[in-house]
């Protein structure tokens, strides 16, 4: 039996970010294939993220930052793949993993491209141009990291093409694995999805400690809501998400129909009760959660282009796509109130989920690459990746060393 080490940034939490849910998704892929599967993260436990592993029967390992013991454990487990869970990850851990066991197949899970985010981020708030961020150096540790590995896999064709492009990235060296739905699943959430006239009311949801979502969640209570409000008097708005901040929770207003509501236990108990789901994103990168969970759930959304990014490979949407101002707003109104359109946007939902997130395809495509990397045809790494691995591993290796001198 194979065996795979996940190092994660964080212990999966699937029912609070997108990032956890994407996480369980890979981990049920390698079950499913008969891998030995163990995790390992230097964050703390929570009883949100243990249940989860715990459930699938899988070893918890605590790890700490710059401490040898990594090494003794890696040793003992011997794993054949070893997976990173964002490039922040691969730079903490991946230069022990290469020197312990240098014969492990390396995949980096990017979540998304940060350094995509963070200058998108930047262009909106402080005016700097991408080009800028695609030159940060923010940008040049994770295209670092993802060609000191074997492999990544990247969320977004969006990405894929970004990489490929402005970086010049082998494709080999990617792999297009976004999030993923069983054939049966979509087939059995069309049939008990909720009809326009069962349903009531906006909502959003989302991380609120995220900023692409923070900053959202702004666009509705000070631009959007209010014509939204003046149009329908009667219209409720309700903002799901945990770890909100000060901010967010003082724009608590039932007043003026904004409610804040926190986490929700149950994400498709939350979608499946309101008419139209609200993603006001200004930047982010990535795929979005909510808009997956969204078309899972049989809600139309009223979304920016940069929300809907990659998630659709066909004309075909589950919702509008709108830039941020009166006519994101006009649409919002128009879809609370056009149940002809809504079921149209609610059935096209269900097909995109079927034709573009089915599992089977994008599985077969994973461990076919695995299988070419750990097979006889597997080549040695290029100059450029043992040059970046060499610099790496000194630099990150004595940094480590330094931080427990002064420790």
């Amino acid at each position: 039996m194979q065996k795979l080490l996940i190092i994660g940034y964080i212990w999966p939490e699937p029912h609070r970010t997108a990032a956890g849910y994407r996480m369980l998704q890979l981990i049920d892929l390698f079950i499913d294939k008969q891998y030995a599967v163990v995790f390992c993260s230097a964050a703390k436990i929570k009883s949100t993220s243990s249940s989860s592993l715990e459930e699938r029967a899988i070893p918890m390992i605590p790890i700490a930052l710059n401490d040898d013991g990594f090494d003794q454990m890696i040793a003992t487990e011997m794993p054949d793949i070893v997976l990173y869970d964002r490039f922040l990850i691969e730079e903490q851990f991946g230069w022990r993993v290469r020197r312990v066991v240098p014969e492990a197949l390396q995949i980096l899970d990017t979540e998304d491209l940060h350094f995509l985010r963070d200058a998108r981020k930047n262009k909106v708030e402080n005016a700097v141009s991408l080009e800028s961020g695609f030159k940060s150096v923010l940008a040049v540790r994770e295209i670092s990291s993802i060609l000191r590995v074997d492999v990544s896999l990247i969320i977004s064709t969006f990405e894929m093409q970004l990489l490929q492009t402005q970086f010049q990235i082998d494709s080999a060296s990617l792999l297009y694995l976004p999030f993923l739905i069983k054939k049966a699943e979509v087939e059995n959430r069309r049939a008990g999805a909720v009809p326009f006239e069962s349903r009531k009311d906006f909502c959003t949801i989302g991380n609120l400690k995220h900023a692409p979502n923070l900053d959202a969640v702004r666009q509705l209570k000070h631009t959007l809501w209010p014509f939204i409000k003046e149009q329908l008097p009667e219209a409720q708005l309700y903002i799901y998400g945990s770890n909100a901040p000060r901010e967010v929770l003082e724009m608590h207003d039932p007043s003026s129909g904004f409610h804040i509501k926190g986490h929700a236990v149950s994400v498709d108990e939350v979608l499946s009760k309101h008419k139209v789901l609200l993603a006001p994103l200004r930047y982010g990168a990535g795929l979005k959660g909510k808009l997956f969970d969204a078309m899972k759930n049989g809600i139309p959304s009223v979304m920016t282009p940069v929300a809907a990014e990659a998630m659709f490979s066909t004309a075909i949407i589950p919702g509008a796509i709108h830039p941020l101002g009166m006519e994101f707003a006009m649409a919002a109104v128009h879809m609370r109130t056009d149940p002809i359109h809504w079921s149209r946007y609610q059935h096209n939902g269900f097909q995109i989920l079927q034709e573009d997130y089915e599992e089977s395809a994008f599985a077969k495509a994973l461990f076919s690459k695995i299988q070419n990397y750990t097979g006889t045809s597997k080549t040695a790494p290029s100059f450029v990746q043992q040059m970046l691995s060499h610099h790496a591993d000194a630099h990150f290796k004595f940094m480590s060393y330094w931080i427990n001198s002064k420790g």
